[in-house]
């Protein structure tokens, strides 16, 4: 762990309570989120089109892409790349967020084809690169997804990874859907979350993929020869 990570996120913490949050803003010159059309009930999509910043872990917390959801704003993600964007970092300054890993560590797995982030969403169901064995892993454990949302995509691909929020004894459940460009520059496309509570986030690609239902993940086809190639991770 590096040692200036607990600074940044001190740093955060001093003032992420003074910070209004809204669904649509802009913050150091960067449009935080673009809040799509909203139906009363179920699943939010919220487009955000935006590449994840570069700057430090010391940098000040304002120049965080920010992602919040408009009926519950302690729903709130925040995500800063670090250097040449090898290390890509998520997390949550109310720490009651967890994303779906693939090994246990800072992991994210990713899906580049429909799916649904919900309790059982860890069955046995490929994610990219065939993994079939999956975790919660609480963003408080180490706020960050090291080099691996890079590392679970190609040039050119877009996918998601699940994420849920705890509040209280209940469950928010949710994903966030990326893309890497030539350059390996991550952008955040699009988020999701379910805001009924213990409900089942589904996944559909940007660019369309079959999605299954919230008990009928049996019928996801695991596609591309089931298990692909792992990115040379960087130094």
């Amino acid at each position: 762990m590096r040692s200036t990570r607990s600074s940044r996120l001190s740093a955060y913490a001093g003032t992420a309570s003074a910070r209004p949050i809204v669904g649509v803003s802009a913050m150091a010159g960067m449009t935080i989120a673009a809040v799509a059309s909203r139906a009363a009930a179920g699943l939010q999509i919220w487009s955000v089109g935006v590449a994840l910043p570069q700057i430090d872990y010391d940098d000040p917390a304002s120049m965080d892409l920010q992602l919040t959801a408009d009926f519950n704003t302690s729903f709130q993600i925040n995500f800063f790349g670090v250097g040449s964007r090898a290390d890509q970092v998520f997390w949550a300054p109310n720490d009651n967020l967890s994303f779906i890993n693939y090994s246990g560590e800072n992991d994210p797995a990713i899906w580049l084809t429909g799916f649904t982030a919900d309790a059982n969403a860890m069955n046995g169901f490929a994610s990219a690169d065939g993994y079939t064995f999956h975790v919660w892993k609480a963003a408080t454990d180490s706020h960050t997804t090291s080099q691996e949302i890079q590392a679970r995509l190609n040039s050119g691909e877009t996918g998601a990874f699940g994420i849920r929020f705890q509040a209280g004894a209940d469950y928010y459940y949710g994903w966030v859907e990326v893309s890497m460009d030539a350059d390996e520059i991550i952008t955040v496309e699009r988020w999701a979350l379910e805001d009924t509570a213990n409900t089942g986030a589904q996944y559909l690609p940007s660019g369309g993929g079959a999605v299954p239902g919230l008990g009928g993940l049996a019928a996801l086809a695991v596609g591309a020869g089931g298990v692909r190639r792992k990115r040379q991770r960087v130094a």
